[in-house]
C-alpha cells in the first residue's frame, strides 16, 4: 500500500511510542537485574590473598578496632565472613597496603576497526580487574552502541540524559565532563555512559575537521583536553571505542597513553587490521606531536582449538609477533554467558556451568589483564620519567 507523507508521520509516531513504551518496559527489567546483582561475597581467605596479608591478621585488626567489624553469613553452626571488593579496598586504606599510585593517569584504549571482536568485554574486564587492584579507574565508553554503559546498570535514552554524555564535553566545554561522570557500584570505578546520540556528535565533529575553535581547541584533541580536567582523580581512564575510525575514535588516539587491539584468529580480522594500522600509520605522520601513544598491543581473542584456529594463530604471530600480548583469551562458554548477561566474570558469585569452566576463564582473564597492567606500569613509569 503506497503511503502519503502524512500517513507516513502517524505511521512513525505510532512507531516511536510502541518503541517508548518497549524501552519502558526493558529498563525496568534491567533496572531490575542490576539491583538484584551484587558485587561477589568473598571468604576471609580469599580477601586476604587478594588484600596480600594472611587472614588472621585480618582477624586481628577486625579484633583491635583498626578495620570495621565484618559482614557474616550463616553457613551451618558458623557464621562466615564474607567481603566483596569495596569492603577489600577500604582494609587495604586502613592497613596502608592500597597500592601506590602513579604519578600521572594513564589512558588505555580499545579499538578496531571490526566489532565482535570482544572490545568492549575486555575494556569491562579490565576496569573492573584494576578496581580489584585498588585502582581508581575512569571508564569513557564513547561507543554509540552503549553496550559498556548497560552493563553498568544504565540504559541510554532513559536514565541517561541527553547531555549527560561525552558530547557537550566535545561540543561545548570540555569541563563539562564532570558533569558527565556517574557512579558506579565499583566504588573505585566512575563512567561516563554513552547513548545513540554520540553517531550525530561524530557526524558533527566531522563536518567541523577544517574549523578550529579557540575555547575548544583542534577537533582531535578535544576528548583529550576534557579528560586533562579531571585526570587527577583517576589512576586509569579506559575508553571503549566504536568499531570504525571517525572523529570519536581519533579523539580516543589522541588521548590515549596505549591502544589495545582484540583480534580473533581468523582471516577477515587479519585483513582488517592491516586497514586500522595503515589509517593509523598515516594519523601518526600527520600528528606525531599531538600523539602520545606510548605502547600499542594486540589481545588475541575467542581462540580455541581448531585446526583453522592454529594456523591463523601461526599467521598472527608471524606478522605481529611482538605486538601480541604472550596471553590469549580462549573463547568460553562461562564468558559467553557472563557477556549476554551484560556482566563481567569478575561479578559472578556461582558459576551457572560447571566450577572448572569459571575457573579456567576466570584465570585466562587474570592472565590476561595482568599483562595489561604490567604493560601499562612500564608506560607509568617511563611518563613520569617525561614528566
Amino acid at each position: 500500500m503506497l503511503i502519503s507523507g502524512f500517513d507516513l508521520a502517524q505511521l512513525a509516531e505510532q512507531a516511536a511510542l510502541r518503541g517508548r513504551q518497549l524501552l519502558g518496559d526493558l529498563q525496568v527489567y534491567l533496572e531490575r537485574g542490576y539491583e538484584q546483582r551484587q558485587l561477589p561475597e568473598l571468604g576471609i581467605e580469599k580477601a586476604a590473598e587478594l588484600i596480600g596479608c594472611t587472614s588472621q591478621h585480618i582477624r586481628d585488626k577486625e579484633g583491635d578496632g583498626l578495620l570495621p567489624p565484618p559482614r557474616t553469613l550463616r553457613a551451618g553452626s558458623l557464621d562466615r565472613r564474607i567481603y566483596n571488593y569495596n569492603d577489600i579496598n577500604e582494609i587495604r586504606r586502613r592497613l596502608g597496603r592500597h597500592p601506590s599510585r602513579p604519578e600521572s593517569c594513564i589512558c588505555i584504549i580499545f579499538s578496531n576497526l571490526k566489532g565482535g571482536v570482544g572490545k568492549t568485554s575486555h575494556a569491562l574486564h579490565l576496569s573492573h580487574y584494576a578496581a580489584r587492584e585498588g585502582l581508581r579507574v575512569l571508564v569513557v565508553d564513547l561507543d554509540p552502541q552503549a553496550t559498556l554503559t548497560t552493563a553498568f546498570g544504565l540504559a541510554p535514552g532513559l536514565n541517561v540524559g541527553a547531555d549527560e554524555d561525552i558530547s557537550p564535553s566535545l561540543m561545548l566545554d570540555p569541563a563539562r565532563i564532570a558533569e558527565s561522570i556517574k557512579p558506579t557500584r565499583w566504588n573505585e570505578i566512575d563512567l561516563v555512559p554513552a547513548q545513540l546520540s554520540l553517531q550525530y556528535t561524530d557526524w558533527q565533529m566531522l563536518q567541523g575537521r577544517d574549523t578550529h575553535d579557540e575555547t575548544l581547541g583542534p577537533l582531535p584533541l578535544r576528548l583529550r583536553q576534557a579528560l586533562a580536567r579531571i585526570a587527577e582523580r583517576y589512576d586509569l581512564i579506559v575508553i571503549d571505542t566504536p568499531p570504525a575510525l571517525g572523529m570519536l575514535s581519533l579523539n580516543a588516539i589522541a588521548a590515549a597513553h596505549m591502544i589495545l587491539m582484540p583480534i580473533t584468529p581468523n582471516f577477515y580480522d587479519l585483513a582488517s587490521s592491516v586497514q586500522y594500522f595503515s589509517i593509523l600509520a598515516q594519523l601518526a605522520s600527520a600528528h606525531a606531536t599531538a600523539l602520545r601513544v606510548r605502547q600499542l598491543s594486540l589481545l588475541m581473542t575467542r581462540t580455541d582449538s581448531s585446526a583453522e584456529t592454529r594456523a591463523n594463530t601461526l599467521l598472527l604471530d608471524k606478522a605481529y609477533g611482538e605486538f601480541l600480548l604472550t596471553n590469549r583469551m580462549p573463547q568460553t562458554r562461562e564468558l559467553q554467558r557472563a557477556t549476554g548477561d551484560q556482566m563481567s566474570l569478575y561479578e559472578i558469585d556461582v558459576p551457572r556451568g560447571a566450577r572448572e569452566t569459571y575457573l579456567r576463564a576466570i584465570d585466562a582473564m587474570n592472565a590476561v589483564n595482568a599483562e595489561i597492567l604490567q604493560h601499562l606500569r612500564q608506560v607509568w613509569r617511563v611518563e613520569s620519567l617525561v614528566a
